[in-house]
């Protein structure tokens, strides 16, 4: 499950908005929302792919999304 709050803080935190983040991965900025909100499944890959955009550390994958939340 993605841990929503704390991948909207990173957009934000990054001076990006939904819109941005979504172009930059190929997808519709509704298609990003639903996804980082848990509507609709983010594959591995475009997990992997936010984290470079976001300038995540693969060691911080899990605390983004494998959380145990619900939101």
């Amino acid at each position: 499950m993605v841990n929503t709050r704390k991948l909207r803080a990173r957009v934000i935190e990054c001076g990006m908005t939904y819109a941005e983040a979504a172009e930059l991965m190929g997808m519709s900025a509704i298609t990003f929302a639903r996804k980082i909100r848990n509507m609709a499944d983010i594959s591995i890959n475009e997990a992997v792919y936010l984290l470079k955009i976001l300038e995540i550390p693969i060691s911080e994958f899990a605390n983004y999304f494998l959380c145990d939340c619900e939101e």
